[in-house]
Parts: C-alpha cells; structure tokens; sequence
C-alpha cells in the first residue's frame, strides 16, 4: 500500500475547528480527498493492534504450512508404499522390448 504518510501537524497549521489534541495526519493516498486527523495516542493502539493482527496471520499461515507439509508427507509415504507394493513386472516390458526391436516385427519393415 503506497503512498501512505504519517505526520505530526505544527500547531499553527490546525483549524479552530479541529482539537488540538488530534495531531497527526493520516494521508490514505490519492483515493481519499482529506486526510484522517487522530491523537497520538490513536496511533499508538493503532500500531499496537495492527502488529497484533499481523502476529494471528503469521501464526495461521505458519500453522497452514504446517500441516501442509504434514500432508504432503503422508501423501509421499502413501506414494513410495504403493510403488514398493507393486513391482513392475519387467519380464513384459522387456518381451515388448525385443518385439520393439525386430526388424520383421516393426510396422515400419512391411513398408515399401
């Protein structure tokens, strides 16, 4: 998200509108005309809140990669297991091998 900006407003650039207390500047970017006026204390609990918010997301994504890579293992244990169980039965592949291999019996010697 750029163009994002945090500043403290001098004194002399608020309105007598607006309280003194809320002095720092928020500028969302292009896409909102004014800017956010808040206290500093709102942009402490503000930072708190998103640095806890972040800390949940990286525990859930960390918990999701986790079992992720658990599956993943069960899946490749499942794999190799079922490979191990059936052997490939070389003895045919190797008679279509030696069928491959005749000149007499290849589709491409009855040619003209």
């Amino acid at each position: 998200m750029s163009g994002i900006g945090v500043r403290l407003v001098p004194p002399g650039d608020l309105t007598e509108r607006q309280s003194p207390t809320h002095c720092v500047e928020i500028d969302l970017g292009p896409d909102r005309e004014q800017p956010l006026l808040i206290t500093p204390s709102e942009l402490v609990r503000l930072s708190i809140e998103a640095d806890t918010v972040l800390a949940e997301i990286r525990a859930h994504a960390k918990q999701a990669e986790s079992q992720w890579r658990t599956s993943l293992g069960h899946w490749f244990e499942e794999a190799q297991a079922a490979v191990q169980a059936h052997p490939p039965e070389t003895a045919m592949l190797q008679r279509v091998l030696e069928a491959l291999r005749r000149p007499d019996r290849h589709p491409a010697a009855s040619l003209p």
